[in-house]
């Protein structure tokens, strides 16, 4: 009796101290896709500030080009004001050749310091086309950029721990046979992943498939966890081997 008490001491430490290492792994295992969590939220955040920076510069060089718009609008409205003066004092009022050639002289004057010849005003805009040129991204560098955004938040699930035993039973009144599945799935996206599941395949020997179905896990969410345990039945033979492969949707 005594050394029945003495294993069954001896069995109840090696559960627990198989217990404290698979717990052990589990938290280190947590710990490190957190960190990748993180990495991808600090990229994403920096590219959505690029994104930021790049359509501020844009508004503000369309502002500053506007505003010299309204500038050489307002300029030749007033060129075009002063001329129709000129010709209307012109039309009523009769000058000798010395005043028309000041008022003539004064007129130039002021269209010569206030207005911009086509020239002048061709060499801004190529000035304003140059800029954005050199400081703008395309439409599909825009994209490309958003694509790459996009795909870091994108769902991803990913194995943590996650273990499968084919269990076969010998007894007459419990004959069933079962793949059992058991572990962690984690998304470490940021955004959540729909219709998650698993699909196992198992096969017997002779290549015969036994098994061929999905244990569903449901919705995950981003950055989160779900745990599995399952039993996937069937019949005949041992199973010689199997695949556990991860299906989700975006939507």
């Amino acid at each position: 009796m005594s050394e029945k008490k003495v294993v069954g001491r001896n069995v109840v430490i090696a559960v627990g101290i198989i217990c404290m290492i698979l717990a052990v792994g589990l938290v280190g295992a947590i710990t490190n896709y957190t960190s990748i969590i993180n990495t991808k939220d600090s990229t994403i955040q920096s590219k959505d500030s690029q994104m930021q920076t790049l359509t501020n510069q844009k508004n503000q060089l369309q502002t500053w080009l506007d505003g010299n718009k309204t500038l050489l609008n307002q300029t030749q409205t007033q060129i075009d004001s002063l001329n129709q003066t000129y010709l209307d004092y012109i039309s009523t009022h009769s000058h000798s050749d010395s005043e028309y050639n000041t008022l003539q002289s004064a007129y130039n004057n002021y269209k010569a310091s206030h207005s911009h010849t086509n020239s002048e005003y061709d060499s801004l805009q190529s000035d304003y086309n140059n800029y954005v040129a050199t400081h703008h991204h395309t439409d599909s560098e825009y994209d490309a950029l958003k694509s790459d955004r996009d795909a870091l938040k994108a769902p991803k699930l990913i194995k943590v721990h996650l273990m499968s035993d084919d269990v076969r039973h010998v007894y007459p009144w419990d004959p069933d046979h079962h793949l059992h599945v058991y572990g962690y799935v984690c998304n470490v996206g940021t955004n959540t992943a729909y219709s998650s599941k698993i699909h196992v395949v198992a096969y017997q020997s002779g290549g015969v498939k036994a098994i061929d179905t999905y244990i569903s896990l449901g919705t995950i969410y981003g950055e989160s966890w779900t745990s599995v345990d399952s039993s996937v039945y069937y019949s005949g033979s041992e199973l010689t081997g199997w695949t556990l492969t991860l299906e989700w949707t975006t939507s």
